[in-house]
């Protein structure tokens, strides 16, 4: 495979639907559509002029026509890909749309491999490897402002922040060799390295600004792991059902009746919240049983906000105080005590020794009571735990989060004043290249076809 290719794919989701699209990119991508593609004004002698729409029937091998379509022809450099391009604009058929690429395929195009398209964006110049991924965020996004979020950096938001950072860098960088080229400069009371050691703590403070929102940013690209935690028949399902507003999980006053996990999405004021609902953690020697909770207990170790549910019509118990020690620091917790109709046999004194200044959520899940409040404080918490949010979200990804720590690693080792300068320029060059990991200035294949294996054939 060559990627001076021209490659051929199905850009639209498979199934029904007005518009499907199969989109060409290559040197030949214009000669192949021009052989299949009969305009139906007829071909003049400026056909086809670069980004505009032709509306006509493509055609086999026999002349006989396949399907109507609008085609349109757009020239390098001002494409996607900055090659020559051709997007057939049919209708959207599963048989349809492999017809006409099977066409195209057999007259030489191969079929492009996924994430190519986008992959050959970057590799000719027209976006960095930031803004290539955020291509596949802006598709992946669980919410509105996830899809803002990786908007701008699409738009290069992250790029001029890195490009920003490793200025700054070889500014020091420079200022470094200089010293090591010419040592009699050095002032021999230190100012100098005072002044060496000043701009290094700014390029660290920049680097801690740009973390700062990152997992904010996460939690509206890719959802909030919730899990529903509590004794069994303490009201997980019926929780579950409440806040999806929907009947997806089976209530039935047996204990033990959810053996496995179930989940759905709901979105409460812009967070996308990914919520489960575990089996009931008790002891039992049902191995089905069991096996429902050693996965309700994976997911509560894996979730970002705990949901413990507690029967307030029964007195507190050993497994409730196991609840509460599977909740980790790091993770935000909210207590609904249910089942509030019936007569409390948890007391408010018990709530108050046990639980302090921590709200407690009052819920009768028969009747949808407590529900707002508790949506409320799902917000409240997650406000709190994951910081304010503010226009600039640069951080999109778990790889660009690992690269800035990373690089924070070697600048932290480098402002250290009393080492020799020629270990603070080792330690810049190295912070240097890592950062230049996110944009790709340094990149190995490696990394490149595991970032872009994650796309669609035809992006």
């Amino acid at each position: 495979m060559s990627e001076s290719d021209t490659i051929a794919a199905i850009s639209t989701p498979s199934g029904e639907g007005g518009i499907g699209i199969v989109r060409v990119s290559g040197p030949e991508s214009f000669q192949l559509a021009k052989r299949i593609f009969v305009p139906h004004k007829g071909i003049k002698d400026n056909y086809p002029l670069s980004h505009h729409l032709y509306h006509g029937h493509i055609r086999n091998e026999q002349s006989e026509i396949v399907d109507e379509a609008l085609v349109s022809f757009m020239r390098a450099p001002h494409t996607y890909t900055c090659e020559d391009t051709v997007e057939v604009n049919c209708h959207s058929g599963i048989f349809t749309l492999r017809l006409i690429l099977a066409l195209i395929l057999k007259l030489g195009a191969r079929l492009a491999e996924p994430g190519e398209f986008t992959k050959r964006a970057f590799l000719n110049g027209r976006i960095d490897l930031s803004q290539a991924e955020s291509v596949l965020k802006i598709i992946r996004a669980r919410s509105e402002e996830g899809v803002k979020i990786a908007a701008r950096n699409v738009m290069g938001c992250l790029k001029v922040e890195v490009d920003n950072i490793r200025s700054e860098m070889l500014d020091v960088m420079a200022q470094i060799e200089a010293l090591l080229e010419y040592p009699e400069d050095i002032d021999q009371e230190g100012s100098i390295n005072l002044n060496i050691m000043t701009k290094i703590n700014r390029v660290i403070q920049m680097l801690y600004q740009l973390l700062q929102g990152a997992e904010r940013a996460s939690a509206y690209q890719d959802g909030i792991d919730t899990a529903i935690i509590g004794k069994p028949n303490a009201g997980k399902s019926s929780l579950l059902n409440a806040l999806l507003r929907q009947q997806r999980a089976i209530v039935h006053e047996i204990p033990g009746t959810t053996r496995d996990l179930l989940e759905g999405y709901l979105y409460i004021e812009g967070y996308p919240i990914r919520i489960m609902d575990t089996a009931g953690i008790r002891n039992t020697v049902d191995p089905v049983e069991q096996e429902g909770i050693n996965r309700s207990k994976g997911a509560a170790e894996r979730a970002k906000l705990i949901l413990v549910v507690i029967d307030g019509s029964t007195s507190w118990s050993d497994e409730d105080e196991a609840l509460l020690q599977m909740i980790r620091d790091d993770q935000a917790s909210i207590i609904v005590l249910n089942k509030a109709d019936l007569p409390q046999l948890v007391s408010d004194e018990f709530l108050a020794n046990r639980f302090g200044d921590k709200k407690i959520i009052r819920t009768a899940l028969v009747n949808n009571q407590g529900i707002n409040q508790l949506e409320e404080e799902i917000i409240r918490l997650l406000d709190q735990h994951l910081g304010h949010g503010g226009e600039n979200y640069a951080m999109i990804g778990l790889r660009h989060e690992e690269i800035v720590r990373e690089t924070l690693k070697s600048m932290e080792r480098s402002a250290v004043a009393s080492q020799p300068l020629e270990l603070v320029s080792l330690g810049l060059h190295e912070a240097w290249r890592k950062l230049g990991e996110i944009t790709g200035e340094i990149a190995t294949d490696e990394l490149l076809d595991r970032i872009f294996s994650q796309f669609c054939l035809g992006k």
